[in-house]
């Protein structure tokens, strides 16, 4: 006997790229403003601060991730290095790390990190990714990887493809999630839900669909940061900028949040991000 199946959709049918540029266009629509790199510019000194006070745990937990993928003779490229949250983790594993970054500031804060850890075998190309031929690196890299970027771009399977025309062994892409915390302030001063970034179920479907079967694997990091209220209060407002204006009743709003979840001064974060890696297709 056959039996025909009706309304049954596989993720095959699904066209997981449009979600993600739908998503893209969404929270651009959002954005009060779009300062570019000098968003990351100012950004720098917070992201640098925030990486030494946890001594680079995050970084830490993602090497560990990818140790059974490099060895003490490769090489890595990654897009978006920002203060080094990787590169100085990576750099006691691999023969060299080459760096794409865009913002100066988050490169003097990377140099100044990579110097306090004794690390010089690394390389920085101060050029947005988009701006890297990669005709003249193919096949180049043992691992390449992007943390916490691929948000910015809406063709996510173009550049997705180009990372592999680089790679000449695997991919990664770390797909890092915001705080509970963070969302909830969110949605109190919009009164909506946070606009996803990056979702790791979506990257990976994305990639399943166009042939790749990827590994995944979470890692979480709480940090429990002892420097000043104010400067998380500053933090939150900053993040916040690209979205609602700043006005007095935000920044109470704001420091009543953090404060209430800070504990002797410490604020305790939690964050979570899936680390997944595929060998490179040709």
């Amino acid at each position: 006997m056959n039996v025909a199946i009706t309304g049954m959709v596989t993720l095959q049918e699904i066209d997981f790229e449009k979600i993600w540029e739908k998503r893209y266009e969404e929270r651009e629509k959002l954005r009060l403003n779009d300062d570019g790199i000098k968003t990351w510019d100012i950004a720098a000194e917070d992201f640098s601060f925030s990486n030494n006070m946890s001594s680079f745990e995050y970084g830490r937990q993602v090497k560990e991730v990818l140790d059974r993928v490099l060895n003490s003779d490769s090489e890595v490229l990654e897009i978006g290095p920002g203060p080094g949250t990787l590169v100085i983790p990576f750099a006691g594993k691999v023969r060299k790390i080459t760096a794409v970054e865009p913002s100066k500031g988050m490169i003097r804060e990377l140099m100044k990190n990579a110097e306090a850890a004794g690390i010089s075998n690394y390389e920085i190309i101060n050029k947005l990714w988009e701006e890297i031929d990669e005709s003249k690196i193919t096949r180049r890299y043992d691992l390449v990887i992007c943390s916490s970027v691929l948000w910015i771009f809406r063709d996510v399977w173009k550049q997705l493809r180009r990372m592999e025309t680089v790679s000449k062994g695997y991919c990664c892409v770390v797909a890092g999630t915001e705080t509970a915390g963070y969302i909830d302030l969110y949605r109190e001063l919009m009164g909506e839900n946070y606009p996803k970034f990056e979702d790791a179920s979506l990257i990976y479907n994305i990639l399943y669909n166009r042939g790749r079967l990827s590994n995944v694997m979470m890692i979480t990091q709480t940090k429990s940061t002892p420097y000043p209220i104010e400067r998380w209060i500053q933090n939150r407002e900053r993040a916040l900028s690209s979205f609602v204006e700043i006005t007095p009743e935000v920044r109470r709003i704001i420091r009543e949040h953090v404060s209430e979840k800070s504990d002797g001064g410490n604020y305790r974060v939690e964050e979570q991000a899936a680390v997944i890696w595929w060998k490179a297709k040709r």
